[in-house]
């Protein structure tokens, strides 16, 4: 049993810990964030600023000291947003949009719950990256948990104050309105969109995968199950948010895990693990690792489940002194969207910026007509014929462009580990100490792009910068959020 810490002297159970008032089954996700990678516990001061009586005055103010101890050290979460006037939730878009819809009393207990939920796992990253940099006593996770539920109780009884919560839970979107309107944001978008059409002409994604260059390298993952069995429907809470066992879960990413193929001229090519090296995030392509998360969408009135898998390298490196795209670090994160039975019924593929997003949807979709101008279109490079096997995606050398997706074959593999993205928010930077490798405006700080200097009119803060879930603009023209709720309806309807 893997263990997480309350406080300096006191370890337990995930399950032991876990005081959010519904079942653990609706938070698979929440164990590897409470785990943060850490192969043992981490060192949490004792409290000093846990309240001792419940009050709403007292918990309120434990969060909102925490909040300011959290900013004075630079180690804010950035994922979920913070609710304003609600310091213990925190708010995604999925969540932001469901709730909206929330009328019955069941409803709003679990979407309290959800947010209640997002703010726990948010705090123990901050709790655990703030104890090696702070040297005040903190509060531990359990008394956060008391008063985050009192606080919660209070709230799901009193409709006024619930529908105040709901009007300010809302996520602020990715672009800065500002820059657009300095920018001359009509002029730029026509030439962006020029551009786009560019890009897509001069780097078509094929649906057959390489078989004359000598130079790629085939990752995967050792443990990857397609024949597995599935369930006929997913149970969903009382939000219709589907509802999977932690073993499901597991079964449900190996099912789908892709192969990657990779051209690989050096180590900038090769798959690796983000670390902590001389103050900045580097990769270790010593340690290839692909890490995975759980997320959801609405598509016609469903929640669906989406996996992600997400890989990172050292660098996208320079083709010459003018190349404005080059610079450290760069990422791909492949998704799967499944229908209720587990099948996949959706793929599609951003690198880490929230840049070049492509779409390969199956045969049960259809893509909508093209919206009137003004805003970005998919890019839907063919349709996925549905069958048996690992889905192979194929990266060009240097730039990681997808450049063919097909389904795997029998290519030596090189061993490629699986970790929980959520060590990635609280990652060790040295022996006492850890730290996200995404700032607090949920872009890795080193990684910046010289195409920043060009398109800011489009209002995307540092593109090309690698960034954090939750912060990826995938539009320059109009706006379009990798984890928008409706994303999918926006352009496919069903057959």
């Amino acid at each position: 049993m893997k263990l997480i810490c309350l406080d300096s002297t006191r370890c337990g159970t995930v399950e032991g810990a876990a005081r959010i008032a519904f079942p653990r089954l609706y938070f698979a996700r929440l164990v590897p964030l409470f785990l943060l990678g850490l192969s043992g516990c981490a060192e949490l001061p004792q409290t000093s600023l846990a309240p001792v009586e419940h009050s709403a005055a007292a918990c309120v103010a434990a969060f909102e000291q925490l909040d300011a101890m959290v900013e004075r050290a630079g180690v804010r979460d950035a994922e979920a947003a913070r609710v304003p006037g609600f310091p213990f939730l925190r708010i995604d878009r999925l969540l932001a949009a469901v709730g909206t819809t929330v009328r019955d009393p069941a409803g709003r207990t679990t979407w309290l719950a959800r947010l209640a939920a997002l703010d726990a796992e948010a705090r123990q990253h901050e709790l655990v990256n703030l104890a090696g940099v702070h040297r005040e006593r903190l509060p531990t996770r359990l008394a956060l948990d008391d008063c985050r539920q009192s606080l919660i109780t209070e709230i799901a009884g009193d409709p006024r104050r619930f529908n105040a919560l709901r009007a300010a839970a809302v996520v602020p979107d990715d672009y800065r309105t500002w820059q657009r309107v300095i920018g001359v944001y009509p002029v730029a978008a026509r030439f962006a969109l020029s551009g786009l059409a560019r890009l897509q002409r001069d780097f078509p994604v094929s649906s057959h995968l390489s078989t004359t260059d000598s130079t790629v390298l085939a990752y995967g993952s050792s443990n990857a199950a397609p024949t597995m069995s599935t369930p006929t429907a997913f149970a969903r809470d009382a939000l219709e948010i589907p509802i999977v066992s932690e073993a499901l879960l597991a079964q449900l990413f190996a099912r789908h895990a892709p192969q990657w193929r990779i051209a690989t001229l050096n180590d900038n090519d090769r798959i690796g693990r983000p670390v902590w090296r001389y103050g900045r995030v580097a990769v270790d392509v010593s340690a290839p690792t692909v890490f995975t998360y759980l997320s959801y969408t609405r598509f016609e009135s469903r929640v669906l489940l989406q996996l992600n898998y997400v890989v990172w390298f050292a660098a996208r490196p320079s083709a010459g002194p003018f190349d404005l795209l080059a610079g450290a670090l760069d990422g791909l994160t492949w998704r799967v969207t499944l229908d209720d039975e587990g099948h996949a019924l959706l793929y599609d593929s951003i690198h880490n910026c929230g840049c070049y997003h492509l779409w390969f949807p199956t045969s049960r979709l259809i893509l909508r007509r093209p919206s009137e101008g003004g805003t970005e279109p998919p890019w839907v490079p063919f349709e996925i014929p549905e069958a048996e096997g690992q889905m192979v995606v194929e990266l060009a050398s240097a730039t990681h462009y997808v450049r063919g997706i097909g389904r795997a074959d029998t290519t030596a593999l090189i061993p490629l580990a699986r970790a929980d993205y959520d060590v990635l928010r609280s990652l060790p930077q040295a022996a006492t100490r850890s730290r996200s490798i995404f700032g607090t405006d949920g872009v890795i700080a080193g990684s910046e792009r010289g195409e920043r200097f060009v398109l800011w009119p489009l209002g995307v803060p540092a593109p090309g910068a690698m960034r954090s879930r939750g912060h990826q603009a995938t539009a320059f023209v109009g706006r379009r959020h990798f984890d928008d709720a409706d994303l999918i309806g926006r352009y496919f309807t069903r057959e």
